[in-house]
């Protein structure tokens, strides 16, 4: 799997941040990469179910700790 360096700060709302602070502090993902992957992957597992066309795009793995 390819690695993606983005930029170091990504600007997000204060309330996607704080959505994101949730879940690591439920111990549902260990840090925000975790939970983006994870978000991604529900948001594949719709468009399939949705039927839109697949984008030739891989898919991250789900990072749990």
């Amino acid at each position: 799997m390819r690695n993606y360096i983005l930029p170091k700060n990504l600007i997000l709302d204060m309330t996607t941040m704080d959505r994101i602070q949730r879940q690591i502090d439920l111990g549902r993902h260990k840090d925000p990469a975790a939970v983006i992957a994870y978000a991604m992957m529900l948001l594949d597992i719709e468009e399939d179910w949705l039927g839109f066309p697949r984008v030739s795009a891989p898919e991250a793995r789900v990072l749990h700790h």
